[in-house]
């Protein structure tokens, strides 16, 4: 079998944005990757004509090598890591396809048939969780307990850090930001955890300040609230914490997350299998971190490949955790994921559960294409 052409796909209605990849053979099998925003999209591109079209798709790791090695040269943890990651997921799409097994039995088979999930606090038309959080986290709350999920995630301190640019936050700030997650603790007594999210826009010392007064909350992480080429300083973070400390969502591969590691600097690693290599290399980072007792919980705040590939690498590795998702995009009442890919759903009470069917277990609906606000893009050879 071999590699015939090369799709990407960017549907302007969608937000946050990324794009689909498409990745045909001479035998009429089509493998479906991810990743971020239309930046990618040439190098996707490149990448294919280059190094993929005429290949056998079965030489997944011959093929992310090369790759990899080829945009090493200048630098590879951008907009190349992104185009490599969404192609390799694609190759493993086609791989599972081509033996009628589920990506997760090729990895070596599951470790567990469900992880627990979090929500995410986000916006998808007319559907918004970012503005509920702030109107009526309560609610909110209420609402994700009776849907079995027991985390949710903000970014409440975002605003404060853009005030100062990060140098510093305020008692008042600080009080403000807690009084809706103390209601929460009323509400719930402990039921509901609460994630903070940081965006690395925190120095040190006001990154301590928040975990300080957080202590006592039902916080379950702070996430990425330093800048994440700083790995000494998040390892002094995590010494003088109360709190959990997750991140290295934005740290490449495992031969960027490795200083961290090294320092002890988190307690959860996470990455996203659309930014730092695929499915190759997000269980290469699970298997990396294990060595050092960290558990995984990739990111995922995009769409629906990213839910299906990042599951079969966490049904698979010893160490997966828990896995990010977003109800405003996956939810059928309330999202668009059932509106681009034929699949089962994969996230129910609460937890995510085995995809069914070769490869992915997704297939990207036809109509989908003749989106009026699709652009398509082809390489072929």
């Amino acid at each position: 079998m071999k590699i015939t052409a090369v799709e990407t796909i960017h549907l302007s209605q969608v937000a946050p944005p990324f794009i689909f990849v498409r990745m045909q053979t001479d035998e009429g099998l089509v493998g479906l990757g991810q990743t971020a925003d239309t930046r990618t999209a040439p190098v996707v591109h490149d990448l294919a004509a280059r190094f993929l079209l005429g290949r056998d798709p079965a030489h997944i790791e011959a093929l992310w090598t090369t790759m990899t090695d080829f945009a090493a040269f200048h630098g590879y943890a951008g907009a190349e890591l992104r185009a490599i990651s969404a192609l390799d997921i694609a190759l493993w799409d086609l791989l599972g396809q081509v033996a009628g097994q589920p990506i997760y039995a090729l990895l070596g088979g599951p470790c567990r048939d469900r992880i627990r999930v979090y929500n995410t606090c986000s916006t998808y038309g007319p559907h918004s969780d970012a503005a509920l959080v702030r109107t009526d986290p309560v609610r909110l709350a209420g609402e994700l307990l009776e849907a079995g999920i027991t985390c949710l995630k903000w970014a409440q301190f975002d605003p404060y850090a853009r005030a100062s640019r990060g140098q510093a936050i305020t008692a008042a700030q600080i009080k403000e930001g807690i009084a809706p997650i103390e209601a929460i603790a009323r509400a719930f007594d402990g039921r509901m955890e609460v994630m903070i999210e940081g965006h690395g826009l925190w120095n040190l010392t006001s990154a301590i300040a928040i975990a300080r007064a957080l202590d006592g909350l039902p916080i379950h992480w702070l996430e990425d609230l330093l800048w994440q080429d700083n790995p000494e300083e998040w390892a002094d973070l995590r010494d003088k914490s109360p709190i959990r400390i997750a991140g290295g969502e934005r740290l490449f591969t495992r031969h960027q997350l490795r200083r961290l590691l090294e320092l002890h600097g988190t307690d959860v690693v996470i990455g996203d299998v659309t930014w730092t290599g695929g499915i190759s290399e997000l269980k290469k980072l699970a298997t990396f971190a294990e060595v050092y007792g960290i558990p995984l919980a990739p990111h995922d705040h995009s769409g629906p490949v990213n839910l299906w590939a990042s599951a079969h690498v966490l049904l698979n590795v010893p160490n997966a955790y828990i896995m990010e998702t977003t109800r405003v995009f996956y939810d059928a009442r309330l999202g668009y994921y059932h509106e681009l890919v034929e699949g089962e759903p994969i996230v129910r009470q609460g937890y995510l559960h085995l995809p069914e069917g070769p490869g992915l277990g997704i297939r990207l609906r036809p109509e989908v294409l003749a989106r009026p606000d699709a652009t398509v893009q082809r390489t072929e050879g």
